[in-house]
């Protein structure tokens, strides 16, 4: 029987039933972009905070009108002979665990400062692996990582990828370079790193998984069958061939790093086991610092949202917002924020929700973050400054030349007052000139 206070607490069938069973498989993770440590860690350290506020900001899911805490609390307010061995093991792991009861933390690698100096403290040296350690261990919650393309990219410390793993992995005391976590009673998150740079036959900094990690994935995924009601979460550096994430073509396509063993025969063994095991529910990868503003920074195939993190420092952004996801789950759906960095304040963390997903049906709803209208201005290119280079003002004439088509951006503004944008050798934009005082007539 349940304790008096306990009953005065709970107000709905379900959690008079089974008051600690949903909060075993209720939990939030912290899902951490390339880190990419830098000299002022300020932001950095913002950024942790922002990852604590919202952690409190949003209590973990209910199916109830009660949070965790509420309920915690109202088991505490009973007498210990009232509850049963799984209430009385729940305030055991909350002692443990504080409010930070089921909430869990993965990064997805490339520690080090991204600018390469030959000096400890760069990408891929015992020093990165250590700072990152102090940085972590500052959550104050489990965690785990996985290994970026930088994280092996030790080259004047280490001789071999073997010797710069074991130092990652000894660092961070780890056995092995893959994970496994139960964050949940019937939820579990896997990872997987990187295991070669100086040994990539073709692109060095491909986001490569060995055959013996691939065949751990494909066994775990089997020992956690949709049919027993698993849901398995994975992180990754890099995103899955064939996930339809937003890559950068000019950069990861073209070097041959954009997907996970992007130049190797296996490429496609990530999609399929995707395609035929319904209960791998989310995927995470970080790789392009790219933030979460875009409408393919997550996608769906079949019954896994893939998922891009952004990144925590302001050296390493590529549009200049700094994000972190944070998602929360339990039996019945996930719902996936960003946590912008960029836009919080010391009294008040900016938190917003992209996604919810409904686990029983896999249909995933967007919570739009602006105005429909809006979303297509997301691709539009800047309005042209003359610092840009190659701003004509005449509109006679070729925009470039062959030698140097796709290597300039040129902005050449016509007679009729509209600009044409070429980046990459491509027609990128097409729109009513700024001096005229109209943005409309796009043509993207």
């Amino acid at each position: 029987m349940l304790g008096l206070a306990f009953l005065l607490c709970v107000h709905t069938a379900h959690a008079l039933a089974t008051p600690s069973a949903w909060i075993r498989d209720t939990w939030n993770l912290l899902v951490l972009g390339d880190l990419h440590m830098e000299d002022d860690m300020a932001s950095h350290h913002q950024a942790r905070q922002d990852c604590w506020n919202a952690c409190q900001k949003l209590s973990l899911m209910s199916p109830s009108s009660l949070s965790v805490k509420e309920t915690i609390d109202c088991l505490q307010d009973a007498r210990a002979g009232d509850l049963s061995p799984e209430q009385l093991e729940l305030l055991w792991k909350y002692k443990q665990q504080g409010d930070w009861l089921n909430t869990f933390m993965v990064s997805l690698g490339d520690l080090g400062r991204k600018d390469i100096r030959h000096e400890p403290g760069d990408a891929g040296t015992t020093l990165s692996f250590q700072m990152a350690k102090e940085f972590f261990d500052g959550f104050q919650m489990p965690y785990n990582l996985v290994t970026g393309n930088h994280d092996l990219e030790g080259l004047d410390e280490f001789a071999s990828d073997e010797d710069n793993l074991k130092a990652w992995m000894d660092c961070f005391n780890l056995e092995t370079p893959y994970c496994k976590r139960y964050i949940g009673e019937k939820t579990v998150l896997l990872g997987m790193s990187t295991v070669r740079f100086r040994d990539a036959p073709y692109s060095s900094h491909e986001v490569h998984i060995d055959d013996d990690q691939i065949q751990w994935f494909l066994q775990t995924v089997e020992e956690h069958p949709a049919s027993e009601g698993w849901k398995i979460l994975v992180a990754s550096h890099a995103p899955v061939m064939g996930s339809g994430l937003r890559v950068l073509q000019n950069v990861h396509v073209t070097n041959g790093c954009a997907w996970l063993n992007h130049c190797s025969d296996n490429r496609n063994v990530f999609i399929r086991t995707i395609k035929d095991n319904p209960q791998i529910k989310l995927w995470f990868s970080g790789h392009f610092h790219l933030s979460h503003d875009y409408p393919d920074s997550i996608s769906k195939v079949g019954s896994c949202t893939f998922v891009q993190v952004g990144v925590m420092g302001p050296v390493s952004t590529r549009d200049g917002n700094r994000q972190t996801r944070l998602v929360q789950g339990n039996e019945q759906r996930l719902r996936i924020y960003s946590i912008n960095h960029h836009l919080s304040t010391p009294d008040d963390v900016n938190v917003r929700l992209d996604v919810e997903i409904d686990l029983e049906t896999d249909e995933m709803k967007w919570n739009q973050p602006v105005e429909e209208a809006d979303r297509d201005n997301w691709f539009q290119a800047y309005v042209p400054r003359e610092e840009d280079g190659c701003y004509l003002e005449t509109p006679d004439g070729s925009i470039a030349d062959a030698a140097s088509v796709n290597s300039k951006v040129c902005w050449w503004h016509m007679a009729d007052g509209k600009v044409i944008g070429l980046h990459q050798g491509q027609l990128v934009e097409k729109w009513n000139s700024a001096r005229s005082g109209k943005r409309g007539d796009e043509e993207h």
